[in-house]
């Protein structure tokens, strides 16, 4: 089994689990989804629990690790989040913007997650937990996916998002920034990898060096792939605004596989290229290594974590050629409550 069927079989048991809270007039809570996501992954995709004090402190959860046959690891700072349906149904939220009850800095999680990040030289995300298409009915979006509408899209209970997306809607889009964060946020399934072929990344900015000019042309697997994937939207975004791109050079990041990198921020708050990029290593970290081989982590990491999970081998091609049914009385997408009606299940 590939990573991306382990996560599709793992994605399809959370949705089945959010159908079911909302079918009895109850919301899902992000611990509970991420436990049954790892859980049923689990043994293809690894996972190893720490503690839960780092929260109040830093406003991240887990750090999630791609792991190739070769070594090549790309590490991924990642909080869970809800896409939450106020009552009245016309509004949606993610609460990027929550500040934690005690921090004298005031400082909101989105802020604090993208900090944190700076520890394990890794990029910061969100998992969010989004519902069924049920759930999602009364969620406008003028934008469309393949032709159908934003929220209808398949396979999008589980997906992720960069920080830097999440912190561009807080930033432009106010209230609907939860909207526009679920628009550009990619299934946990296609970031692994799926049968298709990547498609090529166009950069704003000019004159990159050939290694990455290559890896944003040609397609990708493994922890290669998930980068790209992640960084996909954070470079569409970029595109779209209005300033020049610098070609001044960020410090490289230690044992990054792109170490020349160019400064541009944009209108992010740090520079993108490099704050995406400097989670993609050369070889793996030896904290990641620490697990992989069943010892503990040092306490700098285990201190600061939920805990670390593990895609090893992440590269490998899926084993059936194709992915697998969603479950054998068809895709959990499909499925609509009898016992609600829509618009009606899971208010905030």
């Amino acid at each position: 089994m590939s990573p991306g069927e382990a996560l599709r079989t793992a994605r399809i048991a959370v949705d089945q689990h959010m159908t079911k809270k909302l079918d009895d007039e109850h919301m899902w809570h992000e611990e509970t989804a991420t436990d049954i996501l790892l859980s049923t992954a689990s043994p293809r995709i690894r996972y190893k629990a720490f503690g839960k004090d780092h929260e109040k402190e830093h406003g991240a959860d887990w750090l999630w690790c791609w792991v190739d046959r070769d070594g090549t690891t790309f590490c991924l700072l990642v909080q869970a989040k809800i896409l939450k349906r106020a009552p009245s149904g016309k509004r949606w939220t993610i609460d990027f913007a929550y500040k934690t009850r005690g921090d004298k800095e005031h400082r909101p999680q989105i802020s604090k997650l993208i900090a944190a990040s700076d520890r394990y030289e890794a990029a910061a995300a969100y998992v969010l937990y989004c519902g069924d298409p049920e759930y999602r009915a009364t969620l406008e979006c003028d934008r469309r996916h393949d032709g159908a509408p934003c929220r209808e899209r398949q396979r999008v209970g589980v997906s992720a998002v960069s920080a830097l997306v999440a912190e561009n809607a807080v930033t432009y889009y106010g209230r609907d920034a939860g909207v526009a964060a679920f628009h550009t946020a990619v299934p946990v399934e296609d970031i692994a990898g799926s049968d298709n072929l990547d498609t090529p990344i166009v950069p704003l900015t000019r004159g990159l060096p050939e290694d990455l000019a290559h890896f944003l042309r040609q397609p990708q697997r493994g922890a290669r792939r998930a980068a790209k994937e992640l960084l996909r939207p954070v470079e569409q975004i970029r595109a779209g605004q209005f300033s020049t791109a610098t070609l001044e050079r960020a410090a490289p990041a230690a044992g990054a596989l792109f170490p020349d990198l160019p400064a541009d921020r944009g209108h992010f708050s740090v520079p993108y290229l490099s704050h995406m990029l400097r989670g993609l290593r050369a070889e793996t970290p030896g904290y990641v290594r620490d697990v992989m081989e069943g010892r503990t982590p040092p306490a700098w990491v285990t201190a600061h974590l939920a805990g670390i999970v593990l895609v090893t081998d992440a590269d490998a091609q899926p084993a059936t050629g194709g992915w697998i049914a969603d479950s054998a009385s068809g895709p959990v997408e499909n499925r609509t409550s009898s016992a609600m009606t829509p618009g009606t299940r899971g208010a905030a």
